[in-house]
């Protein structure tokens, strides 16, 4: 099921390009970060809770995946939340999701990391609790009764208040564990969530995501003689191979597990990640004697509102703005608070003076704060699907409201005709703004809507800076 695309045309907003009204200074802070972590695999289970030999429903690495996820956070000092990390039924989840909400804080970062089955029901997507020992999903009326959705999830964590949300869910995009159960996943909403989310899927709308490679790891693992480590990335001319023979990873998690503290933004290790496991899961089709095309493992990012880049081995820290005379090429946020800090900024571009490389980096930072400031706006994420910007989180005194997207531009320049802008990601807008805000006589005219579809109301004055 597709989300349907709205179209940009409709009411325009025009902004004033006004000073940044000063905001009280901030402290150096560290944010707090809380992971929450899964591995659902036991999904047909004897009485005696064993689960059931070669079952077509069972998974073979999601405890193995949890474990790894555990070990690589705590590593980079993040703190697992719950105790429980294996075939946990929704009843489970749900009361280890109470209990770990109490232990956020607000402004922290959450992770929740989920492996296991997964599928998509009228809108909403779902993580599949395992059922009770001897029991079995029969229906999809079943599986979604045990099962918890992405919005719930999302829902509980938000409790605590954390600045950011951050989903790794590690499951089929169109899991057939009951027949009915063929939809793949959806884009999710959260209307009511305010801060910045990011989820991650490891395959593809209608994919499929591998627990294993090939025949000889399933006979490996349920021989349970598989050997302690980390399995290192694969050369493709040496697969498929029965030298794999380290810790049984599913597809997904063997390739992110091993750059999964690397010191760069999460999203360009997913794209990594992506590669890799796409290219991967064509010697696992074929193992299978599937067709290669279709039964690709693809992942992708299902929802991404994060504004600016995340990384889960470094901490988000607000910068260090505690005096006027603080440096803005160290610290950008000090433009929103600062105009003669913006001024200088304002100068160095406006002049020429810098033309590209790294001191222009610093000066458009520091131009797209203070602008960010002027709009009200204080996070921004992208929807490539819809090819808009989404406007995450504001202050009381924007006209923009939380979710609402952002298609087009058109800026108007004294003395020049009107330039149009269309953006294929987050940063072509920034680019815009950071190149043109602030310029004399400038007017900006936003083509946007509601995150409902509805157009905001009209009758808005057209000024001119």
């Amino acid at each position: 099921m597709r989300r349907a695309r709205w179209k940009s045309s409709g009411i325009f907003l025009v902004f004033a390009v006004m000073l940044a009204a000063s905001q009280p200074l901030a402290a150096e802070v560290v944010t707090d970060r809380f992971a929450f972590v899964i591995g659902n695999g036991a999904y047909e289970r004897l009485g005696d809770n064993e689960p059931v030999m070669n079952s077509p429903l069972n998974l073979l690495t999601p405890r193995a995946d949890a474990l790894g996820y555990v070990e690589a956070l705590e590593d980079m000092n993040w703190d697992v939340i719950n105790t429980s990390f294996s075939d946990r039924s929704l009843r489970s989840i749900e009361n280890d999701l109470d209990v770990a909400s109490t232990k956020i804080t607000e402004g922290s970062e959450v992770l929740f990391v989920f492996n296991g089955h997964g599928f998509s029901d009228d809108g909403k997507n779902y993580l599949v609790g395992v059922p009770g020992s001897g029991e079995r999903y029969g229906s999809i009326g079943d599986m979604r009764a045990g099962s918890i959705t992405l919005e719930e999830v999302i829902r509980k964590l938000n409790v605590g208040r954390p600045s950011r949300i951050v989903l790794i869910i590690n499951a089929c995009g169109d899991e057939p564990l009951v027949s009915e159960a063929s939809r793949a996943p959806v884009r999710p909403r959260f209307d009511d969530v305010d801060n910045e989310i990011l989820v991650l899927y490891s395959s593809s709308p209608r994919g499929i995501a591998y627990d294993i490679m090939n025949n000889s790891e399933r006979e490996e693992l349920l021989r349970g003689d598989q050997s302690v480590g980390m399995l290192d990335s694969l050369d493709l001319e040496d697969l498929p191979t029965d030298e794999l023979s380290t810790e049984i990873y599913s597809l997904f998690s063997r390739n992110l597990l091993p750059v999964i503290s690397d010191k760069r933004p999460l999203l360009s290790i997913f794209t990594d990640v992506r590669l890799a496991v796409e290219a991967q899961s064509v010697f696992a089709a074929s193992d299978r004697d599937l067709p290669i095309l279709g039964w690709r493992q693809i992942p992708h990012v299902l929802y991404d509102t994060i504004d600016g880049s995340f990384s889960l081995s470094e901490p988000k820290v607000s910068g260090p703005v505690g005096s006027a005379s603080s440096d803005w090429r160290q610290d950008a946020q000090i433009c929103r608070i600062d105009p003669e800090k913006r001024d200088e900024a304002l100068a160095l571009r406006d002049q020429g003076l810098v033309v590209e490389g790294p001191e222009k980096n610093v000066v458009n930072a520091c131009i797209l704060e203070a602008a960010l400031s002027d709009l009200g706006i204080a996070a921004l994420g992208f929807d490539a699907d819809g090819k808009s910007v989404i406007v995450s989180r504001t202050n009381t005194a924007s006209a923009f409201r939380s979710q609402d997207r952002i298609a087009r531009v058109n800026v108007v320049l004294e003395g020049q005709p009107r330039a149009r802008y269309s953006f294929q990601s987050l940063d072509d807008f920034r680019d815009m703004l950071a190149a043109n805000y602030f310029l004399p006589g400038s007017k900006f005219v936003f083509g946007w809507r509601r995150a409902d579809g509805t157009l905001p109301a009209s009758g808005f004055e057209q000024r001119s800076f």
